[in-house]
């Protein structure tokens, strides 16, 4: 089975045997846009190119004929697409906030804890109903033309098969979904301007969408008619490729972004709006909650203070460099909101911040705050959550985090609990695979056998300075907060329409 999985800038394929071997494994990257302030799109033309490359270089690596395709994706996305499926607009991705000016609006039409209990999402920028209100309010010309609002994920299916549909794990991170029934939630389409009829059909996850179309096929060497499987999310696929089975199961994954996920097998919601619960399956969830900036505030570092370094070597430098630097960074502190912050504030508009800095700082230091400050971002999630409960197992821990021990350790020590890590990089794609062979009724590896366990990340004495350095955190942040709205320089993303050649396609 191949699992394919659409992600931020690249997506990854892999064929996955029986046994659970990658039999052969393809990736091809494609650009994230910002083509205005607070904007981040993607050209769905473009993914699907990329799609069709990554296909036919898995197809060459190997002899073995593919059953099926099934797939993962990313989060949050949403654009328009008129009768024919063409896009009338690039995508937003879950890093755009121009939807955060109407986000008042909408919560101002809802009963909110009525709402996110049904949905588990929190009434927020990020989710569908202020996301597709913003097409209505912003870009009504644009609005008027879409027959259908679709996620990245939906549309490369139709573009692969023909069909039109989203698995209702996916959708259960729109926020238009009710997370009890599996249906479009009547309130969230009203807030949202949207008819039931102008979303993809409701599938489950295990659900064959249709054949390979036969010009697909030519393309990539696959056999027409190849069946194509909804799969879900990347964070629902990811649960799956790195043994989460049972209910306790935790996973911390720190990539470009992050987030924390616990597997429940009943729904629970935050009292206070600060997280998230989402569909893994009939009869599962994940709950948890996710941070804008994780290995994308590193790279800042990066390419800020190690401009003479290629890409891999300025991490490992800096990753070195971290290490030779005491917990605290010698007061240097890093807020690294540069993409504002999701879980648990909710709040688009927050920028980034250095504070602390003295002559006697460098490069080392900042790279120590920038790990210190994404775990502290982690924490504020791990803390809004109830602990996992029930399986005594250690907490796992995935993304390019475990390929830097110093910021593992930095995350062990500043959360208290041990971590695991595991070297799963093809997570999303993995779990995308394994639900595509359950699909098919074919054999397939155990789910929990999958991964090897890895490293453990034992919470040291460490742990004690950096309760205290925690505090001191977010006593920071709030004082920027609060300076920011004195300054009046924490306006909202501007919400006027498109203008054509920017954002808005021409047909």
């Amino acid at each position: 089975m191949i699992g394919l999985d659409l992600g931020t800038t690249s997506c990854k394929a892999i064929l996955l045997d029986a046994e659970g071997r990658v039999a052969a494994a393809a990736s091809e990257s494609y650009p994230l846009r910002v083509p205005r302030p607070g904007w981040a799109e993607q050209d769905v033309l473009v993914i699907r190119e990329a799609v069709i490359r990554t296909l036919r270089a898995v197809a060459a690596a190997t002899s073995v004929a593919p059953t099926g395709i099934s797939f993962s994706g990313a989060m949050h996305s949403c654009f328009p697409v008129d009768a024919d499926g063409a896009p009338l607009a690039d995508a937003m991705t879950w890093a755009d906030n121009r939807a955060a000016g109407v986000e008042g609006i909408v919560r101002s039409e809802l009963d909110v804890p009525a709402v996110y209990a049904r949905t588990g999402c929190p009434v927020r920028s990020t989710y569908h109903p202020v996301r597709l209100r913003w097409w209505a309010d912003a870009a009504p010309d644009v609005a008027r033309r879409a027959r259908l609002f679709v996620g990245i994920k939906d549309w490369i299916l139709h573009a692969l098969t023909g069909a039109w549909a989203t698995d209702i794990g996916l959708a259960s991170t729109t926020g238009l979904l009710d997370g009890t029934t599996c249906a479009w939630d009547p309130d969230a389409l009203r807030a949202a301007r949207v008819a039931p009829e102008q979303l993809p059909a409701l599938v489950s996850p295990e659900a064959i969408v249709g054949g390979l179309a036969r010009d697909v096929a030519a393309a990539t060497g696959l056999s027409a008619g190849l069946p194509i499987i909804a799969g879900g999310s990347d964070g629902a696929m990811a649960n799956v490729g790195t043994g989460l089975t049972r209910a306790g199961q935790a996973v911390i994954t720190v990539g470009t972004s992050g987030a924390v996920r616990h597997l429940v097998d009943r729904r629970w919601v935050d009292p206070s709006e600060r997280t998230w619960c989402y569909v893994l399956d009939e009869g599962r969830w994940f709950i948890g909650g996710a941070i804008n900036n994780g290995g994308l505030a590193l790279d800042w570092i990066r390419r800020l203070l190690y401009p003479e370094l290629a890409s891999d070597a300025g991490f490992r430098q800096l990753a070195s460099d971290a290490g030779t630097v005491e917990p605290g960074a010698d007061g240097a502190f890093v807020l690294p909101y540069f993409t504002g912050e999701r879980s648990p504030s909710w709040t688009p508009d927050d920028p980034a911040m250095l504070y602390g800095l003295r002559l006697g700082h460098g490069r080392a230091h900042l790279a120590r705050a920038a790990m210190e400050g994404v775990a502290h971002c982690i924490a504020d999630v791990w803390q809004a959550l109830p602990p996992p409960a029930g399986t005594g197992e250690v907490t796992r821990l995935t993304g390019g985090i475990t390929r830097t021990p110093v910021w593992a350790q930095v995350l062990a020590d500043v959360l208290g609990v041990p971590l695991m890590a595991l070297e799963a990089s093809d997570s999303s794609a993995t779990g995308a695979a394994l639900v595509g062979l359950r699909a098919l009724g074919l054999p397939s590896p155990a789910e929990a056998g999958l991964v090897p366990p890895g490293p453990v990340y034992t919470p040291g004495s460490d742990h004690a300075f950096y309760v205290g350095h925690h505090r001191a955190y977010d006593a920071l942040r709030g004082a920027m907060r609060v300076q920011e709205k004195a300054l009046g320089s924490a306006a909202a993303p501007e919400t006027r329409p498109s203008t054509p050649g920017q954002t808005a396609r021409t047909a």
